[in-house]
Parts: structure tokens; sequence; C-alpha cells
């Protein structure tokens, strides 16, 4: 049997691979390990092909081996996605004929073998690229990611998910609704209304704010966390506002209070409230987030899967804040793939406190092309049990979805015709 047979055999049967007298072992028969695997032989293999899968609103990256195995990741950035398809472009020559068992090599090779570097595109071309290759390495060893990521930390993952409405009362209604279905926690902000009118009023958002978080309070009870969204969108001194008025109403965190391109911005309201803070869903890799951590700025830090770097580089700052004892709750806004591969991570990384939902808990999930959602029970999410990130991704569904281009963001201005922040 040749190499590429060899591979193609173990992983059609979901073993690990082996040679020699070192038989491959299946998942299920774990009872059947030999005491001696020092025959065991891991043939090496090379990618041979990548492509980049533009379809619904959603950038996935393809990669294929010499191996016939081929691994997904979800490379999606809503607000860049033609940015995005030209980053991985630029990348790809990295990635073809290289080794995808060397996930770390491909990782730095793609950051540091290229002059300019950094930011959202960089950021989500190499986490589409790295969940690739975790779903590769994840098949040929006939297990799931999280099991190489060091095995579970948790037996499930608690979610939160997102409510809007133009008015508190529909936000109030819809949170109603997913509490009824078993979650626990629930985001929200307002200010949709003024939106659509591209406006933007830190003292009007400020209050409408709270009115919307004590219409929910009152719809969800006590025992229900509730997250207190800003978008970035205030100055410091009115986050401090929103703060003080928010406090009675016990959030469990305020996201993104002001914008993030200055860290040090946020020390000002660390000294000045003692609610909790959370901020990076728009840092892209682990320098981003160096300054917030090392300065413990806020409580918890918002990484997300498809734009900080991928599964290895969400590791890594996960790994960085345990040393402040500070918690991550993943950002998640993706489909079945991104929301496998923030999942898995999220099983494995030890100081994760909740993760976003995504679509998962969407009353009529997206599952044309990569399925399945994990299972929910009371409002946390189970391990998938398939092997590498659990999904299949149907690439003729895929082909036959349009790529629906991004619109542009609401042009937010102030009273006196300025730009504001969205």
């Amino acid at each position: 049997m040749n190499r590429r047979n060899l591979i193609k055999s173990v992983a059609g049967t979901g073993g690990l691979l082996a040679v020699g007298s070192a038989p491959a072992i299946a998942q299920s028969e774990t009872a059947k390990i030999p005491a001696d695997l020092s025959d065991r032989r891991i043939p090496k293999i090379k990618i041979t092909q990548c492509d980049t899968i533009m379809t619904g609103r959603d950038v996935y990256v393809r990669i294929e081996t010499d191996a016939g195995i081929v691994g997904y990741g979800d490379a999606t950035n809503h607000f860049l996605p033609n940015s995005v398809e030209g980053m991985l472009k630029d990348l790809y020559p990295y990635v073809v004929g290289e080794d995808p068992q060397r996930i770390e090599y491909i990782w730095q090779s793609c950051l540091r073998r290229r002059f300019m570097r950094g930011g959202p595109s960089t950021g989500s071309a190499i986490a589409g690229i790295d969940q690739a290759l975790w779903d590769i390495k994840g098949k040929l060893a006939g297990m799931p990611v999280y099991q190489l990521l060091g095995g579970l930390a948790r037996t499930s993952v608690r979610l939160y998910s997102g409510v809007t409405g133009m008015t508190a009362a529909d936000a109030a209604n819809q949170a109603k609704e997913k509490v009824a279905r078993g979650l626990t926690a629930i985001r929200f902000r307002a200010f949709h209304s003024h939106d659509v009118n591209d406006y933007h009023d830190h003292k009007t958002a400020v209050y409408q704010q709270i009115e919307y978080l004590e219409a929910l309070r009152e719809a969800v009870g006590e025992d229900v966390d509730l997250i207190l969204e800003v978008h970035g969108r205030y100055d410091p001194e009115w986050a401090l506002k929103l703060f003080e008025l928010a406090k009675p109403f016990r959030p469990f965190f305020v996201e993104d209070p002001i914008r993030h391109e200055n860290p040090e911005a946020l020390k000002w309201l660390r000294e000045h409230t003692d609610l909790p803070l959370a901020i990076g869903e728009r840092y892209h890799s682990k320098w981003d987030f160096r300054e917030t951590i090392e300065n413990q700025y806020v409580n918890y830090l918002r990484p997300d899967v498809n734009h900080c770097g991928g599964i290895s580089e969400m590791k890594k700052i996960a790994a960085m804040a345990e040393v402040y004892y500070i918690n991550l709750v993943p950002h998640n806004n993706a489909g079945a793939l991104g929301s496998a591969a923030s999942l898995h991570a999220s099983l494995a990384i030890p100081n994760v406190t909740i993760m976003e939902a995504g679509q998962i808990f969407s009353r009529n999930p997206n599952t044309a092309v990569v399925k399945p959602f994990p299972t929910v029970v009371d409002g946390y999410a189970f391990p998938l049990e398939g092997n590498g990130l659990g999904v299949s991704f149907d690439e003729a569904a895929a082909a036959r979805i349009p790529f629906k281009n991004t619109t542009m963001q609401p042009r937010l201005k102030a009273k006196d015709g300025s730009v504001r922040d969205f």
C-alpha cells in the first residue's frame, strides 16, 4: 500500500494513522490501544491546493492534500470580505506544498514572511487557513480538534445570544423568548432606531441604553445575565455616565464601552467604575491584546476565532490572559463552521466564561452549506464529536448560493454633521 492509499484508508475508518505492527485505533476502541506504539509512523503529506469559497455572506477556506483529505476553515469578516479574499490570495503561496500537520510553522510563515502584516484582513485570512489545518489534523488523527488541543477543559460551554429591536419592548419580548428556550444570558444594545437614520448622539444613546436595560431586566428577572453592548460608540465621559446609570440593573459586563484604537484610554474608565468591562472583537492578534492584558484594563477579552488568527492564536491569547486571571468571552457571529471552531477552542481553553452563540441559537439556522450546529441543552453547547471540526461542507450547495457583497455600514453623524463611530 502506498503512502496516499494508507492515509485514505485510515482517514476513511476514522482511526489514528499507524503502520507496521501498530494497528489503526478507532476513537470508540480506546480499550484496545496496544501497549507498544514504538512502530507507529505518521506519513508526511503535502498541501496541493488552496481555494477560497465565497457563498452567501461567508468566506471559506478549502485546503486539499495529496492524501485526498480536505480541510475547511471560516475566514468570514462581514465588514471586509473582499479584503480577506485578496489577503488569502497573497497567503496561499506560503501554504501550498507544505505539510498540513505543521500548523504552527504555517501560521508563522503566513505572518512573518510578509513585510506588511497585521490588521483585520490578515487576522481573518490566517484564521481561515488555521482552522482548515486543524480540521485536516483532526481528520488524520481520527478525533475531534478539541482532543488535539489538550482535551476537554469543560464538558460544555455556556452560550449567550443577542437581541435587537427598534423599541425596548421589542427587545424585551425577544429576550423572553430566548430565555424560554433555555438561554441564561442575553446581550443587547439600543440605538437601532437611530442607526437607520445615520444618526448618533451620545446622550440620547446612553439614556436609550438604560431604557432597554430596565425593560430587559424586568422581562427576564434577576437570574438571567444581561450583557450591555456599546459597540465602541461613546466618548469616555459618556461611557462613564452609562456605567453610573446601568449599575442598579447589574449588567454581567459592558462590552466595547469606547473605541478600541488606544487601549490606554480604558485606564481612566477602569479607575472610575467597578462594573465588569470587556473588549477585543476588533483585536486581531496576541500583540493587539497585549497592552490590555498587561494593564488589566478589562475583566473579559473577546477574541473571535474568525478574526484573531484562528484556533492557534486564540489559545495563545487565552494563555496570556490566564496569567492575569482574565477570562475569555469569545465573540462569534458565525455560521456552523466558525461556530464549530469557536466551540472546539472554548472547550479546551481553561479560562473561558461564556461564548457568543452566533447562529447556533437561531430559530432558522443556515445549514445549507455547513452542518451541524452543536446540540444545546439549557443554554449550554455540547461537543461536536466528529473528526476534525466535526462538520460537513457541501461544496455543491455553496456553488449554488451566490455571494452577497457587504452593504455599506451606517454613515453615522452627530447633529452638527460630524462623523460618529459605528
